[in-house]
């Protein structure tokens, strides 16, 4: 008989954005601490399995794919340390069905079209792997891993407290038989187990109140979390501990409970550093930055998937100047209409930003701040003159924010973001508003709104400065919770427990 391996894997499989590149800093988590936890001579591989994205879709997650191939295929360093990318083969496209609605689903399909390539891998390999590891968006690999008898576990890149809702949404759907999409419609604020507050119906998720949205992926996804052996939540108990003492609760997510184990294990921040950038722009960005007083500079930026239409670029742009502030502006190209499956892109220079930004602007603020495009935004937040943040609220941006101690003003986009905003200004204190219901394609903030969330987010009292008091205790506590001894230390040790107890260990 074949003697059972003493190096087992774990398979993750993340969704092909930027935004959810965490797990790759999970894999390495992983690595480093398995060191100190499995018994000598057992080993705990990661592999993660790259799903690339069309060039012509988004060419910031495509590069940063090939990247993860190359330093698995080429240098052997990743291998070394046990860590391994592979790429999974390219499936073909079909443009005229994928991008006719939205990037949201257009990636559900390209993941869709991988499962029988994960198959393959999983099956080729099934002896030494510990269990899969996959991101909250792609369960449809939950079932690949059942049919072949591997344990999953799902990894949340959003908050505790949006893991709670959907969970509670898809109760709701499946046991009340409530017609979910109705909320957005509700007369009063709406009671979800996982917020502190009743959460008003403007800033409820899309995913969960579209009603083709919800039937068609969301409500599978949700349901899909019920099964898994275990949710890993990038976040920590100290900033979401009303979210997650929700999950132990008798009855709060419907009759018989039925909730995995959940592991918060963050904040974990993506230092693999990958820019699109020219090296030469990013030398003087940060040259600048050195000139700035402390905490003088506010930071503008939306992510990689995050873009605004012209209007209210120019009315930003109004508002920011008359604030007064220096400033950095990563400034991305919306998609046209009718490509909206398409992710943002690059002005490409002063001429093509002239177009779009007021006239003189450029010229006017040349001394207080600077329009760029793609940034490397925690090597920004970390920078000592770096003092607010206007952000889109995106989980992985406002855990960096609380990290570097950088309060935020809110400019939620999509997705789970306006959430997220309504959880930091408003429950936890931790963010000034400039808005907290937005349609990225739609809405406009008029620039009086704007130059007063600035003025209030860099403020030296008031409310700007109690809202610095409080970010800068919950970024003393997040570093505290990584540490060992730590909250989330703590957490991925169970982890590491749990998932080494799916391995069977031969009696000698």
């Amino acid at each position: 008989m074949e003697e059972e391996s003493t190096d087992m894997q774990l398979v993750l499989i993340p969704w092909p954005v930027m935004g959810h590149v965490q797990i790759i800093e999970f894999a390495k988590l992983i690595i480093h601490r398995q060191n100190h936890l499995l018994p000598l001579g057992r080993t705990l591989s990661v592999t993660v399995l790259v799903i690339k994205l069309p060039d012509y879709i988004d060419t910031v997650s495509s590069s940063f794919a090939d990247s993860l191939s190359a330093s698995s295929s080429t240098t052997g360093a990743a291998a070394s340390s046990g860590l391994n990318f592979f790429l999974l083969p390219t499936t073909d496209p079909i443009p005229a069905e994928w991008s006719s609605r939205t990037r949201g689903y257009f990636m559900h399909n390209l993941v869709q079209s991988q499962k029988s390539n994960v198959s393959d891998f999983l099956r080729s390999r099934r002896r030494r792997i510990a269990g899969v590891v996959v991101d909250m968006l792609c369960t449809t690999m939950m079932g690949v891993a059942e049919d072949v008898g591997l344990p999953s576990y799902v990894f949340f890149t959003s908050p505790a407290s949006f893991l709670g809702a959907m969970l509670h949404c898809q109760t709701l759907h499946d046991q009340q038989s409530m017609d979910v999409a109705e909320l957005r419609n509700a007369d009063s604020d709406v009671h979800i187990p996982s917020f502190a507050k009743p959460v008003p119906p403007q800033v409820l998720s899309m995913v969960l109140v579209d009603k083709q949205i919800w039937l068609e992926r969301f409500l599978h996804h949700a349901r899909d979390y019920r099964r898994a052996k275990g949710i890993i939540v990038n976040t920590f108990t100290e900033l979401e501990s009303h979210a997650l003492d929700s999950f132990s609760l008798d009855s709060a997510y419907g009759d018989g409970g039925n909730i995995p184990p959940v592991y918060p294990i963050g904040p974990i921040m993506n230092h693999h550093r990958h820019s699109r950038s020219s090296p030469s722009s990013e030398v003087i960005i940060m040259e600048w930055l050195e000139k700035q007083p402390p905490s003088s500079v506010v930071l503008l930026c939306f992510g990689s998937q995050g873009s605004l239409h012209e209007d209210q670029v120019r009315q930003l742009a109004v508002g920011l100047e008359r604030s007064g502030q220096r400033f950095i502006w990563s400034l991305r190209r919306q998609s046209p209409e009718g490509e909206e499956a398409k992710f943002p892109s690059e002005y490409g220079g002063h001429d093509a930003l002239r177009g779009v930004l007021p006239d003189g602007f450029l010229d006017r603020t040349a001394e207080k701040g600077k329009v760029v495009g793609w940034v490397p935004q925690l090597e920004l937040l970390s920078h000592r003159s770096v003092g607010g943040f206007v952000s889109h609220c995106g989980w992985n941006s406002v855990l960096e924010s609380l990290w570097c101690g950088v309060p935020i003003a809110t400019w939620p986009l999509h997705a789970e973001q306006e959430m997220n905003a309504f959880q930091l200004a408003r429950e936890l204190g931790l963010a000034v508003v400039i808005t907290l219901s937005y349609d990225e394609r739609k809405s406009v903030v008029m620039a009086a709104e704007i130059e007063r969330g600035i003025r209030e987010l860099m403020e030296e009292s008031g409310r700007g400065s109690e809202v610095r008091k409080r970010v800068e205790e919950m970024s003393e506590k997040s570093k505290l919770s990584v540490v060992e001894g730590g909250s989330s230390y703590i957490s991925l040790n169970r982890l590491i427990h749990n998932v080494m107890s799916n391995v069977h260990v031969p009696e000698q």
